[in-house]
């Protein structure tokens, strides 16, 4: 008897050392408004104010502040934890092209429904923090 708990014990154990997968995070479509922060410790960098609109596989945006970030349009797709933006727009020369809203970002979510994409280049971090609004009829 004492063998059979001591086996279940040891079962139960090594099903409980897994680590449990996390879940994919979830971007329904609509419109998302919130802040856009570029940070590094060689630079100081403003806060702008931005709306991504997300619908189907497609998005587009905006900032208070010209081409910064540059959100444009294009595509995207959630993979996990994590979304790849295509940007199809087309842009000028005359500014950092590490702003325009492209590649894959860090997706997190919180149960307030703020919405979090992180990209790290080398020592910048880009941070846009966005909530989605509610529709008013």
């Amino acid at each position: 008897m004492k063998n059979k708990l001591l086996l279940l014990f040891l079962l139960f154990l090594s099903f409980s050392c897994f680590d449990k997968e996390e879940e994919p995070a979830v971007l329904p479509s609509g419109t998302y408004t919130g802040t856009f922060q570029r940070s590094s410790p060689t630079a100081d960098y403003p806060s702008a104010e931005v709306t991504l609109v997300l619908e189907g596989n497609s998005f587009s945006g905006s900032s208070n502040l010209a081409k910064y970030p540059a959100i444009g349009g294009g595509t995207y797709r959630v993979d996990g934890l994590e979304v790849v933006f295509q940007n199809t727009s087309l842009w000028t020369a005359e500014f950092d092209w590490t702003l325009i809203l492209d590649g894959a970002f860090a997706l997190s979510t919180n149960p307030s429904g703020e919405v979090t994409l992180t990209r790290k280049r080398g020592d910048t971090t880009d941070v846009y923090r966005v909530v989605r609004q509610t529709e008013t009829r």
